[in-house]
């Protein structure tokens, strides 16, 4: 995601492009959507029982799922150069500008890859390798290749690659894959997403359209996406609050629902705001509170398993 300024005319304007090698493969491996990746890799890792005792599977996991999301995020930009220099806010990427070739790119995907997979190999198990091998081609390839130029629903279905790195956290330190509660944090993400990510294709649905991408936006309109967006929203506060059910604690819960409401009302007010400029500025911020939204949820629950560790029950 590239920092993205409105210009006097609520115009999107990207700022010059400053050269830096480090900043562009930073760029090219998507770094800080990898790092939200980790972020809920860290918090399944936590929330796994005996976590401490397996501070070597978890620390490699960590970098595991680092690289295979760096590599899938490469796989993603050397499929789409074309596509991406009609978009205002990928037309200065790397591949695009031609600061980095294909072939470095390709060796640099290979690279991150090989990488990952020597780590998960030889310092967690074959289930984080499997896990986060699916997640990895998920996205590099059947979502990039298949589903994005094919479906408007592609999100709905590609986000589950993104909503892997809970349970490849929790599975890189031990725990048992059949429990329900990292299942529920892969369930917490897959329905967030189309809510987190509609939000940014309403505002960018005139730079889909001139790609021919096929987003919601562009193939079923804006009112029917702000109404999807809503569904969305009100299906992550019930799937949020269902780790009650599971252990978690009244505070927990307490705090999933407040946000929740927080998070819907900001969705309901984007599809009561007239289609303009003020609507697209509005969906930027709604794209943005998407992402606060998940980390207080996920914040919440790290909280209340260490109250929980040090002693004190769930109300």
């Amino acid at each position: 995601m590239n920092e993205i300024e409105l210009d006097s005319n609520g115009q999107a304007s990207i700022p010059p492009a400053k050269p830096s090698l480090i900043g562009d493969l930073l760029t090219l491996a998507k770094a800080r959507v990898v790092s939200l990746l980790v972020f809920t890799a860290i918090v399944g890792e936590l929330l796994a029982p005996d976590f401490w005792h397996h501070w070597s599977g978890a620390l490699a996991g960590l970098a595991g799922i680092a690289l295979a999301g760096g590599a899938g995020g490469v796989l993603n930009q050397l499929v789409e150069p074309l596509l991406d220099q009609h978009m205002r806010r990928t037309r200065r990427r790397p591949l695009v500008s031609g600061r980095i070739t294909q072939g470095g790119a390709v060796l640099y995907a290979i690279a991150l890859f090989s990488g990952s997979v020597t780590i998960l190999a030889n310092w967690t198990n074959p289930i984080t390798l499997l896990l986060t091998l699916f997640g990895t081609i998920g996205y590099g390839i059947i979502y990039t290749l298949y589903l994005k130029p094919s479906t408007p629903w592609n999100i709905v279905w590609g986000g589950l690659a993104g909503a892997l790195p809970p349970l490849i956290g929790w599975t890189a330190v031990g725990a048992p894959i059949t429990a329900p509660l990292p299942w529920l944090l892969v369930a917490l993400i897959f329905v967030w997403t189309p809510a987190h990510f509609w939000p940014l294709a309403l505002y960018f649905r005139e730079d889909y359209a001139k790609a021919c991408i096929p987003m919601l936006p562009v193939t079923h309109g804006v009112e029917r996406t702000r109404a999807e967006i809503v569904k969305y929203a009100l299906a992550t506060i019930a799937v949020s609050l269902t780790p009650a059910l599971f252990g978690a604690g009244l505070p927990y819960a307490a705090v999933a629902a407040v946000s929740g409401i927080w998070y819907t009302v900001l969705t309901i007010k984007l599809k009561r705001m007239p289609v303009g400029v003020e609507m697209d500025r509005f969906a930027r911020r709604v794209f943005s509170a998407s992402i606060s939204y998940l980390f207080i949820l996920y914040a919440a629950l790290i909280g209340d398993h260490l109250l929980q560790m040090i002693g004190i029950p769930p109300l």
